[in-house]
């Protein structure tokens, strides 16, 4: 992507928006972060939030009339914060933590006329910011009508210490300054710039009209001229003071720079703010109030307070993605950091393996109310990445030969229905389904010749979602096309598939192919007995990320568990907002510890036993302890199958063994043919240890590449031993990867003790 592209993306995202409150303020005082001290018992770090943002805080602080409070999220929930009684407690207890610097000086004279609230800021900001600054007043002290407070509100020596912070800045102060016409246009000609305070008398007299100044800009007649402050419709309000005091001074900047006046300022003041921040589930607090109203808070008491405001963010991504919480960030940061990665001319890309463990379900974009597409920014970036060759093969390769095995001779078949020359459908189960239960695919396939009309064939093999997702978008034009004249040799029907992510690949990439979903089927057809009891307890329906945008399907599968008679019960993050088990996007093969982690998480969701319809939801589930059963098997049970809550995970050597001889049963018992001869080293028997077996398949190693290693060592007699047990160690390197295996011979076979691989390519090893 280029910059503007980047950009775009970036303000798709609103974690970083402010939150309503600070949005709500006029001078956006970072609320959040000082209830957050303040909660924290931070009292330093509260004072340094006021002020950082806001001038005079010993005044302001005080008598703040918190125009943030209606704004804010807790009224959602009960009462809002009492922010203004908060902001009293800090600047009473605690002295001024953080001093603003001075810019150095650079010329222009500012003359500000009046001193109320409005002008005293105006004063304090164009100081600050190095302009030479003369408050003129005829009064003989500062402060306006702040005057009016009573001492216990506003101490006099507080506003006294104002004067004090005006001189440390350079602000010259001349009280006594009677305002009339000739005394205005003396100040005009002599200064760069003028600010009048409307909270002042005489204003009527002058040859300019500063009742109605321009709202953004607060300009008024003459040019370098600006009006604010004073009591509005709505009566006077501290925080328009402020307000308008610092809007008048980045305008005085502005017009002594010679730049625009209202370029870029729709941020100034009260303002919206996209940020969506959820309440539902936060508990109702009621306000805390003071032991002693005319005292204030204590500082228990503050802190309680504080403690109540829930910290407004969005997050919802973050708080429902296995992904987004491992690299712990959001939306608008990981794609700075995607476009960072590719961007890399010389250096290590330390971010191919945030970028390859994403799902690609895309739950994080359906969360978002601005639907930030992070499923496409990945899955692009693996795209561009594997077009350039900057993305290593090794974090997708164990999937793409995994794929590449379906659709070898030894798992792919296309068939039309045994003594039929012609098909009006055919069943296309899917790999994974295949893998993990062929008997259920058999049984499916048999029940659908039994009752639809027209011929029912049968393929086996990939929709080639693995090379997709993984960003070869060659090899997955391959095997669409390979896939699409398969279906056209056997007359273009209607293909029903079993497989969710089949069925979107289809439904994506190639709509010409005529395709209906096998629960759609199955739910206007007469359905077997149930042979397998049903639980008696509810279950929870786990639906795949890859059906969030099919209504249809979702309803078709309740309705299927209604009629055999299983009660169910929905989960929050279902249909639309479905998560991901970690097999999209290749998540368990880029990142095995993540992929383990989403698919704890998806079974979680739930303390019912659960019910899937997509094989690796149900196996990786089943994988991380959880129990679960697939549709199928109370649809169309095993003989002999105990009770489908029970069924292990498969894993990745048992999958490949299963495809394989579903292929030869079929080909056997349905179409009377002879399977191919399997290859020598088919002919190793391995004795593999459960614990054994299952650190293979968390190292993404098959019983068929040790069969390999060993077949290869003991015909060429390279293998390494060790005297002291007798354990052999060989290695073979049948493709990219060089597998590893430490074994021994056994009246059942080779006993496996350990097994590893390592997936790198040498200097030397490309050709």
């Amino acid at each position: 992507m280029d910059q503007p592209q980047l950009r775009k993306l970036e303000a798709t995202c609103i974690q970083e928006e402010a939150p309503q409150c600070s949005a709500a303020c006029p001078i956006h005082i970072d609320v959040r972060a000082f209830m957050g001290c303040l909660a924290g018992e931070d009292w330093r770090g509260a004072r340094r939030v006021l002020d950082r943002t806001m001038p005079f805080a010993d005044i302001v602080g005080r008598i703040c009339d918190e125009p943030c409070r209606k704004d804010c999220k807790r009224a959602e929930i009960g009462d809002p914060l009492a922010v203004g009684r908060l902001e009293r407690f800090c600047v009473t207890t605690t002295p001024m933590v953080l001093k603003q610097p001075r810019l150095p000086a650079k010329g222009g004279r500012v003359a500000v006329i009046g001193s109320g609230l409005s002008a005293m800021t105006a004063a304090l900001d164009l100081a600050r910011k190095g302009r030479n600054v003369v408050l003129l007043t005829a009064d003989e002290e500062i402060g306006g009508s702040l005057r009016d407070y009573t001492e216990e509100m506003l101490p006099a020596r507080v506003l006294a210490g104002a004067v004090e912070i005006l001189d440390s800045y350079g602000v010259t102060i001349q009280f006594g300054s009677s305002l009339h016409k000739e005394f205005f246009a003396i100040v005009r000609q002599d200064y760069d710039a003028v600010f009048l305070d409307k909270d002042l008398a005489g204003l009527a007299s002058l040859p300019v009209d500063c009742t109605q100044p321009d709202p953004l800009t607060l300009a008024v007649g003459q040019d370098g001229c600006f009006a604010g402050g004073g009591s509005t419709e709505n009566g006077f309000s501290v925080m328009k003071q402020v307000e308008d005091g610092r809007r008048a001074a980045l305008s005085i900047e502005r017009y002594l720079q010679k730049v625009s006046l209202t370029a870029q300022r729709e941020r100034e003041g009260a303002c919206p703010t996209r940020l969506y921040t959820v309440t539902s589930g936060i508990p109702p607090l009621p306000e805390v109030l003071p032991a002693d109203p005319a005292a204030g808070f204590t500082r228990q008491e503050a802190v309680r307070e504080a403690s109540r405001c829930i910290q407004c963010e969005c997050m919802e991504c973050v708080k429902q993605c296995a992904f987004l919480q491992e690299f712990n960030d959001y939306p608008k940061r990981l794609v700075r950091k995607i476009y960072n990665n590719e961007a890399i001319v010389q250096g290590t890309r330390t971010s191919n393996k945030m970028i390859n463990s994403c799902m690609l379900c895309g739950q994080c974009t359906v969360i978002c109310p601005h639907d930030f597409p992070l499923a496409t920014v990945c899955r692009t970036a693996r795209e561009d990445m594997v077009a350039k060759s900057t993305m290593p093969p090794s974090a997708h390769e164990f999937a793409l030969q995994d794929m590449e095995f379906s659709l070898s001779e030894f798992s792919a078949l296309a068939r039309h229905q045994p003594g039929r020359d012609s098909s009006r459908y055919l069943f296309y189960p899917g790999c994974q389904l295949a893998g993990s239960s062929p008997a259920g695919v058999e049984q499916t396939y048999l029940h659908l010749t039994t009752h639809l009309d027209g011929g029912v064939g049968l393929m086996l093999g990939c929709c080639g979602i693995p090379a997709h997702w993984s960003g070869r978008q060659e090899l997955f034009r391959q095997t669409r096309q390979a896939l699409q004249a398969e279906v056209g040799r056997l007359g273009d029907p209607l293909i029903i598939t079993a497989c969710s992510s089949c069925y979107a690949v289809f439904k994506e990439f190639a709509p010409q192919l005529r395709q209906q979903s096998l629960w759609q089927i199955l739910e206007k057809m007469e359905l077997p007995a149930p042979k397998t009891a049903v639980p008696p307890q509810p279950m929870a329906i786990h639906d795949p990320c890859t059906v969030r945008h099919e209504p249809e399907i979702r309803a078709s599968i309740r309705n299927l568990v209604k009629k055999i008679g299983i009660a169910t019960k929905e989960q929050p993050y279902a249909g639309e907002l479905a998560d991901c088990c970690g097999y999209g996007g290749l998540m368990q093969f880029a990142n095995v510890p993540l992929g383990e982690k989403a698919a704890r998480a998806k079974g979680l969701r739930s303390d019912l036993d659960g019910l899937a319809y997509c094989a690796m939801c149900r196996d990786n589930i089943a994988a991380s302890g959880g129990r679960i059963a697939h549709l199928l098997d109370y649809l169309f049970p095993s003989a002999g199958q105990e009770d489908p809550l029970l069924r292990p995970n498969p894993g990745f050597s048992r999958r490949h063994e299963n495809r394989a001889r579903l292929k030869q049963h079929l080909l056997t018992t349905l179409w009377q043919e002879e399977p191919a001869m399997a290859p020598a080293y088919k002919n190793i028997k391995l004795v593999i240890a459960p614990q054994v077996m299952e650190l293979m398949n968390k190292r993404h190693i098959l019983e068929d590449d040790l069969q390999k290693v060993i077949h290869q060592a003991e015909q060429t007699g390279r293998r390494l031993v060790d005297p002291e047990n007798g354990h052999f160690l060989a290695s073979f390197k049948p493709v990219r990867v060089t597998y590893w295996v430490e074994y021994q011979p056994g009246k059942q076979g080779f006993i496996v003790h350990n097994a590893y691989s390592h997936r790198m390519i040498l200097p030397g090893d490309v050709k």
